[in-house]
């Protein structure tokens, strides 16, 4: 019993490990990168309804094939789908060639709207016929393409949605977090194109002095420590405070000075009385 468990402890206790000289000659030809995980993949033919492209409404050409080559209709290429789909675009062309509005106006009237709405710079992934708003958070797709229809005639053919995340922040003087509000950020596609106006070359050195000043006058301004004593030259020494006289003088000067002072202003005092004696006696 004791030479059997003596036994196993000495297998485990040993490791096989085989050196860089016996490992196997392998020539690099031989090798197949990315080999399937299993077995041989047949090459399929692809399906009727894959090439059907290049059409508004395809369901009713598919199924149209589908009968030519002999085999059955798939179930959702049966719908009325194209049927309704053509009504709707028929209208759609319609409503654009009569100036009139392609969605359902909503009943209720509003005539001075509280919710303020700011067309922003395009980035570079958007194109000449997408236009992005800052909207507020209670308003919706239904809500912009009512407003911009029937404000500025604009015609919002897609309308799409989007919620920026409210990150969390910490003061500079504490610990304390605090969450930036969220913004809501709607896009929509336009039948025209829109290029957004380059500035003039005088605006885009104002816009970019009045950044670097604005940037440099808020670090100052939440500056810590011994920062908060320099110098705030920004705006043109606009945060600048005026410097005060030493506070801290000697006593004996400073009864040195107000006698002096005293005397001066009772000289200023008594300078036209003297004058006026002087002429009255002429002297």
């Amino acid at each position: 019993m004791n030479s059997g468990w003596l036994n196993l402890v000495w297998k485990r206790t040993v490791h096989h490990k085989v050196t860089a000289k016996k490992y196997p000659q392998v020539n690099i030809k031989d090798v197949v990168l990315q080999k399937p995980s299993y077995g041989f993949r047949r090459q399929r033919k692809p399906l009727i309804s894959q090439g059907v492209k290049d059409t508004l409404f395809p369901n009713s050409e598919i199924a149209k094939r589908y009968v030519e080559a002999g085999k059955p209709v798939p179930i959702k290429y049966r719908t009325n789908s194209d049927h309704i789909s053509r009504r709707n675009f028929m209208k759609y062309q319609d409503e654009i060639a009569n100036n009139k509005p392609h969605f359902k106006v909503g009943e209720k009237k509003v005539y001075f709207p509280k919710g303020r709405i700011c067309l922003l710079e395009p980035d570079a992934k958007y194109g000449p016929y997408q236009a992005r708003f800052l909207v507020p958070k209670a308003m919706n797709k239904m809500d912009l393409r009512d407003y911009l229809w029937h404000i500025y005639g604009l015609r919002a053919l897609t309308v799409t949605s989007q919620l920026t995340p409210a990150y969390f922040t910490r003061g500079p003087f504490d610990l304390a977090r605090s969450r930036r509000p969220q913004l809501k950020i709607m896009t929509i596609e336009m039948e025209q194109p829109f290029i957004w106006p380059e500035n003039s070359p005088a605006i885009k050195s104002l816009l970019s002095t009045t950044k670097g000043e604005g940037n440099e006058a808020n670090e100052l301004a939440t500056a810590i420590n011994s920062d908060k004593l320099k110098p705030n030259d920004a705006y043109g020494g606009m945060y600048l405070t005026p410097e005060l006289p030493n506070a801290f003088i000697p006593n004996n000067f400073k009864r040195l000075g107000s006698k002096t002072n005293e005397n001066y202003y009772k000289q200023l005092e008594t300078k036209p009385d003297r004058k006026l004696v002087k002429d009255f006696l002429g002297l």
